[in-house]
């Protein structure tokens, strides 16, 4: 930091020597501690925000893999009879309840609905109809 020297005369011709200070005040501290506090806020808040969306993709990804694996159990042969089962899942620390709910359309079709949920409501629903069911 560099320090300029003031040459300044006295009323009584004497010469005073005074250094100009450069340096922040304790407003201009305050103002920029304030800044940057606004900045670091907004800064948690967009990581926040990104930590969330990420771990609801993560939760509907691992809704969507259970869901796809009941429907892939049945085949047109082997569906229950019509009805609502109810079951849970944990997967990857998360506890899933799948709702598995097979409705006759027709006596020869029949419609399989799988919704998977976590515990904060992210989840899938996948819809199977099976024909020629007898």
């Amino acid at each position: 930091m560099d320090m300029e020297m003031i040459h300044e005369f006295t009323p009584e011709g004497r010469e005073s020597v005074k250094a100009d200070r450069q340096g922040m005040t304790l407003v201009e501290v305050v103002v920029a501690s304030f800044v940057m506090l606004l900045i670091l806020g907004t800064l948690a808040f967009a990581l926040n925000f990104f930590v969330q969306g990420s771990r609801k993709i993560e939760q509907r990804r691992s809704a969507l893999l259970i869901a796809n694996s009941k429907i892939s159990l049945y085949n047109s042969g082997d569906l229950p009879k019509a009805g609502v089962f109810l079951d849970t899942e944990n997967t990857g620390g998360m506890e899933f309840r799948i709702r598995q709910t097979v409705t006759i359309i027709s006596p020869s079709i029949r419609e399989l609905n799988v919704s998977v949920n976590c515990e904060n409501n992210v989840g899938v629903e996948l819809v199977r109809r099976f024909y020629g069911m007898e």
